[in-house]
């Protein structure tokens, strides 16, 4: 059974916060950001938990509706972070088969004063594909932290997987990728159609675009689908 207590709830989003305030605080200062793209390893679990309670929260609770959804956040982060079976907690046995892949993006910062010393490395992005069926693959956990948005880096991690598919011997078969994301982030509906070639997917019994209400409440989750050409 999922445990909803608060101590597990308030670590949370003590986490969220100071992921935010750390990456504000290292991004306002003088340093010079280098960024690095690769492979996840192991010893980036905690760094993508983080980004995603952090991401989480700043959706439902910050910057759309007013907080109205944030205990529904609250149980969301809890199920995922705390479920041994959630692809969190198994990004290698959930993504890295059958020609899947996961990117983290990291970013540390080179001081411009006098000791010239690099300050910690920071987990800022996550772009994972995982292959669902013989001929479909899924983006899953895109998420770039809101201090490191804008700069290109989204769109450089989901080209690489849509190129991987294209390209990769495991991936042959499948023809389409899809994606899902919460129906107020226009911006993100918008990056996957005008950048990346993605549209609606239609619900074959409604002949509409194919929503579901997202973790217990009124929003609606939105389904695109980008079809591969070889």
């Amino acid at each position: 059974m999922i445990d909803f207590r608060r101590s597990n709830i308030i670590s949370f989003l003590s986490i969220a916060i100071l992921t935010s305030f750390t990456n504000s605080a290292m991004s306002s200062s003088s340093s010079k950001p280098i960024y690095n793209l690769r492979r996840y390893q192991p010893s980036d679990k905690q760094g993508i938990k983080d980004l995603f309670t952090a991401n989480i929260v700043e959706e439902w609770g910050t910057i759309y509706h007013n907080g109205k959804y944030i205990n529904n956040a609250r149980r969301y982060i809890v199920s995922v972070v705390n479920d041994k079976d959630s692809d969190m907690n198994n990004i290698e046995t959930t993504y890295f088969i059958n020609g899947g892949y996961f990117y983290v993006l990291t970013c540390r910062y080179t001081s411009d004063g006098e000791d010239g010393k690099d300050k910690c490395e920071v987990l800022v992005g996550t772009c994972g594909l995982q292959r669902i069926s013989d001929t479909e693959a899924e983006l899953r956990r895109v998420c770039i932290s809101k201090d490191h948005r804008s700069k290109g880096w989204g769109s450089k991690m989901v080209s690489l997987l849509l190129d991987r598919v294209q390209t990769h011997e495991e991936m042959a078969n499948v023809n389409k990728v899809v994606v899902s994301t919460i129906e107020h982030s226009v911006d993100g509906i918008d990056f996957y159609k005008t950048k990346h070639g993605f549209v609606d997917t239609i619900d074959k019994e409604t002949g509409q675009p194919k929503t579901v209400k997202a973790h217990g409440t009124p929003i609606n989750e939105v389904f695109m689908e980008c079809k591969i050409d070889r």
